[in-house]
């Protein structure tokens, strides 16, 4: 199934949410198999042993890691840039007064929107070509009408020295040295590393984690050799890291990262060390179409055919930036589009690459969680030295970027992703359609293409190639496909008839299949953010099943169409006891209902009922299972064409003396030992509990009363001496643990 060409922006949005919904469904009709990798990491994840699982933690990603939305700008302060002589749709350059409208939000010191009403506005003079637009300073966002018809455009005109035409970078980007790490390797997964002095450190900060040495390269791809020519393994080199991280603890000569370090670095060979690390936070870009003058050059573009038709015209460019976003925008006409630099918690959401073919769609080089949501490169113009649709490279990972995740994009027909070397590891690829492997970018001296720990989960394939096979990893034969052991779950193909074999890699599970959960990284988010995976038969975009589990009341989720036949199903991660759950009904639809557990192999029946209300809480004999799902088996009458919502789908134990020793068998304090930062699972929502800390003499040291919004709670006794203590928790009967302090 190929996408057609679009006549605008929102024409093609509303044919790709219809594309997807048809998708989702067929996922859904296909009955996912669960993936034994996801098991594998819920598990290891619950028992705080990331470091051990096979899958990286790819949530870490987004937009303040994807733990807010992004904000809504309608109450920010506004300036327009007709207030400082621009004029829409006439022929004049409006650079000085959209430079002019920047420098007085810069000077606002408030958050504020740079406002371009519709319209068509010219930039990029003979006396500016070279000088690009800066953005220096926080809370600041350019926003347009829209990128569609009727909306505002930008149109570059001149290309000078080929500067992005758009970029927002702070004054100063120094990076020198804060401290060395011990000499003490660090593992993928880890959270808590430690250092030589913590003098320049502070909680909160941003800082940058630096390593090279030859010796990483087999604690995290053991057994591959390397050709001579490939930098990676000359002067002992090996995959460098820079990966940004926010500290939010210290304690001693230990520092505790808020996002997980995502490879292992051998420091107790050849050091690491944390470098200064500036940013401007909180900036954004909405609602505009980017076009240039690339669409009039008389050559089409062929890979590096020259500096014009690979660098020419470029749009926007995101450095040093913290905690932003690209929203609703189009870019048309462009030799390279959107490059996303240096940055941490980035999103770019809802974005299309049209036009004439150029060098590079979007990309993430340096960067440490940056997350590409809905990104669809549509461009079919200007084909003539190039005939496969798209831009020359597709989505990109490049130079130590890592934790950065492509979800739901369309690519074009085989057209490549794009691992462009120097070594991008631990990044996500999963409901990408189109697309193949074939051209990745990057020469031949900065390979591998990727380093390890990229991940395609649920990646549909489709290429020119009736049979073909991917040798990712060869070290005498140049391949522009080189991955260092690149894990596929559910990989599939369009067309039953493509055969692709893949080699060398490091997982390659259900191939062929559609994988559950069908976003990795929803699903992880969720695991981390709310204790659980909710997923659903259906859902409208704006109710998404996760909002039955996130602790809210004023969140819902709601089926895509009637309710009859629909289901919403909660995987714990790993396997509790169970003895009931509570559900919230938005508004009284729902008649005939069942509830079932997994029992690991097959659903088992546990309760069924009539209606569920404002509030019914379900108990039932005490199961040990992973996953309940709940099923919509009709509607009350006169509500048979509704849609079903519920506002709360968690489990909710009642204590009894009845079910005490099974509760205690069902909650989960981890890691256990460790060096004072407990979690605790608990199989209950619904109550609140105190918890008390005691010493090994009796006398109590810690004491707090939680009301639970999730089955999981955190106790922090670091500030304490090592040695055994004692965890109450006072529920209906008291319960005791111990706790191993290293």
């Amino acid at each position: 199934m190929k996408k057609k060409k679009q006549e605008n922006y929102s024409l093609f949005k509303i044919s790709k949410a219809l594309l997807y919904c048809v998708f989702f469904a067929i996922g859904i009709a296909q009955a996912q198999q669960e993936a034994p990798s996801w098991l594998d990491f819920a598990q290891k994840s619950e028992n705080g042993q990331l470091n051990q699982a096979t899958l990286s933690d790819y949530s870490y990603t987004g937009y303040h890691f994807s733990e807010k939305e992004l904000p809504d700008v309608s109450t920010w302060n506004t300036i327009s840039v007709l207030d400082y002589g621009a004029v829409a749709n006439d022929d004049n350059y409006d650079d000085a007064a959209i430079v002019a409208a920047i420098s007085a939000a810069e000077a606002s010191v408030v958050p504020t929107v740079v406002y371009f009403p519709a319209g068509r506005y010219k930039v990029s003079s003979t006396e500016t070509e070279n000088t690009p637009i800066m953005i220096r300073g926080s809370h600041i966002v350019l926003k347009g009408a829209g990128a569609g018809l009727g909306g505002t455009e930008i149109f570059t005109d001149k290309r000078g020295n080929h500067p992005y035409r758009f970029e927002f970078k702070p004054l100063s980007t120094p990076n020198t040295k804060i401290t060395n790490t011990a000499a003490k390797r660090i593992l993928k997964g880890d959270f808590e590393i430690e250092v030589e002095s913590t003098n320049g450190l502070s909680v909160g900060q941003t800082v940058e984690l630096y390593h090279q040495g030859g010796e990483n390269l087999d604690a995290n791809m053991p057994g591959l050799t390397y050709n001579s020519i490939w930098n990676v393994a000359n002067n002992n080199r090996g995959v460098r890291t820079l990966e940004k991280h926010v500290i939010t603890k210290i304690e001693g000569n230990k520092v505790t990262f808020k996002n997980p370090v995502q490879y292992t670095i051998t420091a107790e060979f050849t050091g690491a060390q944390l470098n200064r690390y500036e940013t401007i936070e909180e900036v954004g870009v909405e609602d505009i179409l980017f076009t240039s003058d690339w669409l009039n050059y008389p050559e089409d573009y062929k890979h590096h055919a020259n500096d014009i038709v690979d660098y020419g015209w470029r749009a926007l460019k995101l450095t040093n930036v913290k905690n932003g976003w690209v929203r609703n925008c189009e870019f048309k006409d462009w030799n390279e589009m959107l490059q996303i630099s240096t940055c941490i918690g980035v999103t770019v959401k809802d974005i299309v690459c049209s036009g004439k073919k150029g060098h590079s769609s979007y990309y993430a080089i340096y960067s440490y969680g940056v997350l590409f949501d809905n990104c669809d490169d549509i461009v079919d113009q200007g084909l003539s030295r190039d005939n496969v649709k798209g831009q020359g490279h597709g989505p990109g990972m490049r130079w130590s970027t890592t934790s950065t995740v492509f979800t739901n994009c369309q690519m074009q027909f085989d057209q490549s992703i794009d691992c462009h070397g120097f070594h991008p590891y631990g990044n996500l690829l999963e409901n990408v359609y189109g697309g193949c492997f074939r051209a990745n970018g990057g020469a031949e001296n900065s390979y591998p293409n990727s380093g390890p720990y990229l991940t395609f989960w649920n990646f549909v394939h489709d290429s020119r190639y009736n049979s073909v096979t991917f040798n990712f990893w060869d070290p005498v034969n140049r391949r522009t496909h080189t991955y260092g052991y690149p894990n596929f779950i559910g990989f599939t193909a369009p067309d039953p008839n493509e055969n692709v074999t893949l080699q060398n890699t490091g997982l390659n599970e259900l191939q062929g299949e559609k994988a559950y959960p069908l976003s990795l990284f929803d699903a992880q988010l969720q695991l981390r953010l709310y204790g659980a995976y909710m997923s659903a038969s259906s859902s409208k975009p704006e109710y998404l099943a996760k909002y039955a589990n996130d602790g809210k009341s004023d969140t819902r989720w709601e089926s895509e169409s009637t309710g009859a036949g629909q289901w919403l199903m909660l995987d714990l991660g790993s396997v509790e006891g169970v003895s009931s759950v509570v559900l919230k009904e938005v508004s009284n639809r729902i008649g005939n209902w069942e509830l079932e557990y997994w029992n690991g192999t097959t659903w088992v029946n546990l309760v069924t009922g009539n209606e569920i209300g404002s509030e019914k809480v379900i108990s039932f004999a005490m199961v040990n299972t992973r996953k309940i799902r709940f099923n919509i088996l009709s509607m009350i009458s006169g509500q048979e064409s509704a849609s079903a919502s519920l506002s709360t789908f968690q489990i909710a134990t009642t204590l009894s003396n009845d079910n005490i020793e099974n509760l205690n068998k069902s909650i989960r304090i981890y890691p256990n030992p460790n060096r004072g930062v407990f979690k605790i699972n608990l199989p209950l929502t619904s109550a609140n509990t105190k918890i008390d800390i005691y010493d090994v003499s009796g006398q109590l040291i810690f004491s707090r009363y939680n009301i639970l919004s999730s089955r999981k709670i955190e106790v922090d006794i670091s500030d304490k001496s090592s040695g055994i203590y004692f965890l109450k928790l006072n529920l209906e009967k008291p319960m005791f643990f111990k706790l191993v302090k290293e």
